[in-house]
């Protein structure tokens, strides 16, 4: 059983500080050196919509304070555990957190040399910027960015843990994600600038995750091919049966529109367009073009002098509006996927 330190008299009742165990330790002139590592334990749900995304993991922190250094007392005396709020410790901030962090289990640990090795169990939701113009085909990076609280931020300059190189591997067996495949997370130490010009480290943690797209592929793309497909039915029927012609467009036109709504919760709701944007739009056109392509081969159908081209215009709908469906996808998909 490893010692535990006795609790101290942490603060006065106005609030301030009376043990100086509890202010930084001091290092003139320069920062205190805290090694900080992210590993992540389970990411639960990716909200696209949101740009938000649900994390578990361990935050690891490692620093020296020589204040705390001891003589050991026997060969089993390698560290002491104290409690939270015994000692000091950098107070962390995950900045972009979009919910409060929640703790659920912290250690504190120090060796004799005065090492102290912190570690928390936390589980946060998170935003995070989303690039889904390939959407659904895209990747992202799912980015966790960590200040110190604003005080602490002169006297501290981080740098990279031991837990910081990481694989995903684990995630197979548990992970919760059917839509996302996590690959890796990529650490990186910067300084980020805060109000009136002062400088505060920063740790980002940037979570590469790729989106599995047979959803879609099954369940968006394939459904609007067949009712595309469906309004061509308009050029084999014959020219002069406008009731069944009719019927058959506006049907298909009824139906995009009907699944384009029922869908739209699980859309993201962007200010540009995504590649599935440009596939749906694509749909309403080249349906729409049957329409106009009924009416005019009508028109003209009934009318002796111009009955030729009526059904000239039909010969020709029937190849040339499908080919140029698919010259169109090829030039959208290497626009947006390219």
């Amino acid at each position: 059983m490893l010692p535990t330190v006795a609790p101290r008299a942490a603060q006065t009742p106005g609030g301030i500080a009376t043990d100086p165990i509890l202010q930084p330790p001091p290092y003139p002139g320069q920062a205190l050196d805290v090694a900080i590592a992210l590993h992540i334990v389970n990411i639960s749900s990716i909200d696209e919509v949101r740009e938000q995304f649900e994390m578990d993991a361990y935050l690891f922190a490692q620093w020296i304070d020589p204040r705390l250094a001891y003589t050991p007392s026997g060969p089993n005396d390698r560290e002491r555990n104290y409690a939270f709020g015994q000692i000091w410790i950098p107070q962390l901030e995950i900045i972009n957190a979009a919910t409060p962090r929640t703790r659920y289990e912290t250690s504190i640990r120090v060796a004799p040399d005065g090492t102290v090795h912190y570690a928390e169990r936390c589980g946060v939701g998170v935003s995070s910027k989303f690039a889904l113009r390939r959407f659904p085909f895209d990747r992202q990076s799912l980015v966790i960015v960590i200040h110190p609280f604003l005080v602490d931020g002169p006297r501290i300059a981080f740098k990279l843990g031991n837990y910081s190189t990481w694989t995903a591997s684990e995630f197979e067996s548990y992970s919760s994600l059917a839509q996302w495949r996590v690959t890796t997370v990529e650490p990186r130490i910067e300084v980020a600038s805060t109000y009136g010009g002062q400088t505060v480290p920063e740790a980002r943690f940037a979570i590469s995750v790729q989106r599995r797209s047979s959803f879609y592929l099954w369940k968006v793309f394939l459904p609007l091919l067949l009712m595309v497909f469906l309004s061509w039915a308009v050029f084999w029927i014959e020219a002069d049966d406008l009731s069944n012609q009719v019927q058959v467009a506006v049907t298909t036109i009824l139906t995009v529109i009907a699944f384009a709504f029922a869908i739209s919760a699980t859309m993201p709701r962007l200010p540009y367009l995504t590649y599935i944007d440009a596939f749906f739009l694509e749909c309403y056109i080249y349906v729409f073009l049957a329409v106009v392509e009924l009416m005019t081969v009508h028109v003209t159908h009934r009318s002796e002098v111009r009955r030729d081209l009526g059904l000239r215009i039909r010969k020709y709908s029937r190849w040339v509006i499908p080919a140029s469906f698919v010259v169109t996808n090829v030039i959208i998909a290497i626009h947006f996927l390219g």
